[in-house]
């Protein structure tokens, strides 16, 4: 392997390794909505590359074993696009619509103790 291989490969791995770091968390890319385990957009990340009916189906929150229904905080949401969240699985219940990222969904009126923070159980992306 040449050494221009062997630099490439390393760089890759760092590249990788801190893209999961909670300490340099996920940003959005022009049209990747991210939910935040944390608020502030803080914790465990993941991208979302559509809806998702039952985020108990969506590994990743608190480790790599728990799954997202009632573990997010904060939601990026990226210029022209919209998120719908709802209460419970397959776009039921309570719901409320977000056009711009949320850093705290505790600030945010709904159903859950007076507000959305850990209590969304499904989720639509939309461009508008």
């Amino acid at each position: 392997m040449t050494r221009t291989s062997c630099a490439i490969i390393i760089g890759s791995v760092f590249i990788a390794s801190a893209a999961c770091d909670d300490d340099n968390p996920i940003g959005p890319s022009t049209n990747t909505v991210v939910i935040y385990e944390d608020t502030n957009f803080r914790g465990n990340s993941r991208a979302m590359l559509g809806n998702a009916a039952d985020l108990d189906a969506l590994p990743g929150c608190d480790g790599a074993v728990a799954d997202w229904d009632g573990c997010i905080s904060s939601i990026r949401i990226p210029s022209g696009w919209e998120v719908s969240v709802f209460e419970h699985d397959d776009y039921t219940g309570a719901s409320a619509t977000f056009t711009a990222d949320v850093p705290d969904l505790h600030l945010q009126q709904g159903p859950c103790g007076g507000d959305w923070d850990d209590c969304i159980s499904s989720i639509q992306l939309r461009q508008r």
